[in-house]
């Protein structure tokens, strides 16, 4: 008997552990027929798929931000590319099917001087790169962020 629970605990100790998600246990749910588990792993799988267009948008305009529009003696010109962010985001959006998310010129103009304001007198620095210029590609996330987290909220009751 020792032998055998010897063995036994050798082979639970040889089963690598598994990592288990909220998304697992959705999937397991969803396929044994409940519902709701349907309704929670669409919607994450769905927040997923946004999180990686972000992602991507955020990388592209990093790569390809001009530099001479968006700087000035070194420091960024973060209400003008608010606008430009902003403008990417939403027609994006709007080409994944979100037709809901419309650009407003005049929140999104008030909200870069916001942002603009907020850290370039407030808190005094931005995201940089490895070369201590500004990362373009961390600011997207930084904008997209504000606008809809904070922003819209607090200056036009919105979401």
């Amino acid at each position: 008997m020792a032998k055998v629970l010897a063995a036994l605990v050798f082979l639970l100790a040889l089963d690598e552990p598994r990592q288990f998600s909220r998304l697992d246990l959705w999937e397991k749910e969803c396929n044994a027929g409940d519902a709701p588990a349907c309704a929670k792993l669409a919607e994450a799988q769905a927040g997923l798929e946004k999180l990686a267009r972000l992602d991507e948008l955020a990388q592209r305009y990093g790569a390809g931000a001009n530099r001479d529009e968006l700087e000035e003696d070194g420091r960024p010109l973060l209400n003008i590319a608010y606008m430009q962010v902003m403008q990417d985001f939403i027609e994006a959006e709007q080409a994944a099917g979100h037709e809901e998310l419309a650009y407003d010129e005049e929140a999104v103009s008030h909200c870069a001087g916001h942002f603009h304001n907020f850290w370039l007198s407030n808190k005094l620095w931005w995201p940089t790169d490895e070369n201590d210029e500004p990362s373009w590609a961390d600011i997207y996330y930084y904008v997209v962020d504000h606008y809809h987290g904070v922003c819209l909220r607090r200056y036009f009751n919105q979401f």
